[in-house]
């Protein structure tokens, strides 16, 4: 495996909520910003952080399978908030 390091880029999916579309986000390519070890699954592996969604970690040992399916998707877009404002999709879930 190789892991990343910061300044590096990689792809990343697309993520979508139901509850909370203001979190939105469209997947591509992005700016490695942070590399740290944490655990999953008992195990202690890679996490990256990305610029384009500081609030979240990626686990390194499954993003890296996806990446070549990724590029294809995506190509050379960026990835970045999304944002869907409406609000049917910005309910509090129970």
């Amino acid at each position: 495996m190789t892991v990343p390091k910061v300044g590096d880029t990689i792809y990343v999916g697309s993520r979508r909520y139901l509850g909370h579309g203001r979190d939105d986000f469209a997947g591509s390519k992005a700016t490695v910003t942070q590399v740290e070890e944490m655990m999953s699954l008992g195990r202690t592996v890679p996490f990256v952080s990305i610029r384009e969604l500081p609030t979240r970690r990626f686990n390194w040992e499954v993003l890296e399978q996806e990446q070549e399916n990724l590029k294809q998707e995506f190509g050379d877009q960026r990835a970045h908030p999304d944002p869907d404002m409406r609000p049917e999709f910005n309910e509090d879930w129970p």
